[in-house]
């Protein structure tokens, strides 16, 4: 039996080997590569790829099943050029690039033994575009694709509707492959909740193995993956209770890898020799929402539906001091919507002044007037309303409180209310909030952002759109940006709809993080991509452990 962790957790790792709760410690099982354990403060809302939302879900069902092609490191979502073969050994694009062929590898298998087939891509497009199914994405890909045919097991060409700039995207960074031989017999409707969706059949470099919900996640390594075996022999996600941080894990030797430190985790990290901080590129922004209704009603919210409001309430923040005191150096002030490492990200744009001033100018002049106790008044009605912070985020809760002192220092009365991530997604499904705080970690293509702001996604399943913004305006942009040809008429259609998001404030854009993750010295890790860090785990090793077979190493 190989240890796997630092030499303070040994005895932590023999009692879990005693009592079964690392599979990898079986006799006779693995390849030598060891189990890495990566800390994970929240748990997965499901493994069925098309409806998997949470962070958490994605790390794991990217590694339990494979895609057509894999985004290159550059993250370019203009068209085909820098995508790497992963299902699709190789496509071709019709005369008029009006439809592209892709040829699957005859070698692919899904982890019950069944060969990946043309037919489970097309299963899969018809599941990913039912509205029954609410699937993430699934209805850019009913935009832009027209239909997909079948040619031989391993033939299928896509049918486009239309040319756009990140066709090619849309369709094969959304669209996961799914087993028809398992699903089909399967209610669309019901498919979020079957039993598949908590115990999957992948295709990809690891097999799932158990999950078991707000406790850990296990998957185990494929060893006769097509494209040569992971190194690592299993990974699992233990998720933090209460009790102890993520991080504190890492740190007390029970954990290899934590994906984000807070600034002062960053310094205690560097007091422990085991271990070394490394540097993530971000995906991820934090930003405030505004329920611009009356719960889950039509009727315009008593505050939010006034556009001058949210502005004179934006325009109290001092975001550079709250992104300091969160975060240090290690974050920023976004520059809107979006993040940095997306192409369109534009610093030109218009940003809410800080004007404190200006905001009691306008709360003056909308009628709100400061009481004896500070707090503005209009009618007798305190100017007041409540901020929904999830106690899975620490950063959240402090932000919240930030909020708070700040909006009181210009008369408004914020109550913080901190709900854990069941009762958290109660309410905002059921719309029953003011405002809440909110992290999205974003797509490389800018046209996620239709999922969050644009009035088509209010009655999505997937939709982001928890205050029911509506403005023709960012609608119509957003939607011509995702069928423009090129990338400078891309670009300025963006750049409108950003703009008319900052003047509307239907939220606040708050903080995009920089990623300082904790690592044992023991592993060796590759470099990580910006928008999924773990789709490198299968790189991953452990210092000391038996090399994987040459034909792992070469495919990668």
């Amino acid at each position: 039996m190989r240890r796997l962790r630092f030499a303070r957790a040994g005895r932590l790792f023999l009692l879990a080997c005693a009592s079964g709760w690392l599979g990898a410690c079986a006799p006779g099982e693995g390849s030598g590569g060891g189990t890495v354990v990566i800390s994970a403060a929240g748990d997965a809302d499901g493994l069925f790829p098309p409806v998997a939302r949470q962070s958490q879900s994605r790390q794991v069902t990217d590694l339990l099943f494979e895609k057509l092609a894999d985004l290159g490191p550059d993250l370019v979502t203009a068209g085909d050029v820098g995508w790497t073969p992963r299902l699709a050994r190789r496509w071709e694009w019709s005369p008029d690039s009006m439809a592209v062929t892709f040829h699957l590898d005859p070698r692919a298998r899904w982890h019950d033994g069944a060969p990946v087939r043309a037919h489970d891509v097309r299963f899969a497009f018809a599941v990913y575009t039912d509205p029954a199914v609410g699937a993430a994405g699934g209805s850019d890909i009913a935009k832009v694709v027209d239909s997909l045919t079948v040619s031989d097991s391993v033939t299928c060409t896509v049918w486009f509707r239309n040319r756009s700039l990140e066709r090619f995207f849309q369709l094969v960074y959304t669209l996961v492959p799914l087993p028809e031989h398992l699903l089909a017999g399967v209610r669309r409707d019901s498919l979020r909740t079957s039993a598949f969706a908590s115990a999957p059949t992948g295709n990809g470099p690891f097999r799932f193995v158990k999950w078991e919900p707000r406790q850990r996640i296990e998957i185990a390594a494929v060893p006769d993956f097509y494209r040569g075996r992971p190194a690592l022999d299993r990974v699992i996600w233990s998720i933090v209770t209460e009790g102890q941080t993520a991080a504190q894990r890492v740190f007390a030797g029970e954990a290899d890898f934590i994906e984000t430190l807070s600034p002062p985790e960053v310094a205690d990290a560097a007091t422990h020799a085991d271990i070394r901080p490394v540097k993530l590129p971000s995906s991820i922004y934090g930003f405030l929402v505004f329920n611009l209704h009356e719960g889950a009603s039509e009727r315009p919210h008593a505050l939010f539906a006034d556009r001058a409001l949210r502005r004179a309430l934006a325009m109290a923040l001092d975001r550079s001091a709250i992104v300091r005191n969160l975060l240090d150096t290690l974050g920023l002030v976004p520059w809107g919507p979006f993040t940095r490492v997306q192409w369109p990200a534009d610093s030109t744009l218009q940003q809410p002044p800080f004007d404190p001033d200006a905001t009691a100018r306008v709360l003056d002049s909308l009628g709100w007037r400061a009481g004896p106790d500070g707090i503005r008044r209009r009618g007798g009605r305190p100017l007041a309303f409540g901020l929904l912070a999830p106690t899975s985020s620490q950063l959240r809760v402090r932000l919240a409180v930030l909020l708070q002192e700040q909006w009181r220092q210009v008369g408004v009365r914020v109550d913080v209310e901190r709900l854990e991530n069941t009762a958290m997604g109660q309410r905002v499904a059921s719309r029953r909030f003011d405002a809440i705080l909110f992290a999205l970690q974003t797509s490389p293509s800018p046209s996620g952002l239709r999922q969050v702001w644009t009035s088509a996604a209010i009655p999505m399943a997937n939709g982001f759109n928890f205050g029911r913004y509506r403005n023709p305006v960012v609608d119509a942009h957003l939607d011509s940006a995702v069928v423009a040809p090129t990338a400078t008429a891309a670009r300025a259609h963006y750049r409108v709809a950003y703009q008319a998001l900052l003047d509307d404030a239907p939220g606040i854009w708050l903080y995009e993080p920089i990623f300082v993750a904790a690592a044992s010295r023991r592993l060796v890790l590759p470099t990580f991509r910006a928008d999924a860090w773990w789709m490198s785990i299968p790189s991953w090793r452990v210092v000391g452990g038996v090399p994987a077979p040459a034909a792992a190493t070469e495919s990668r």
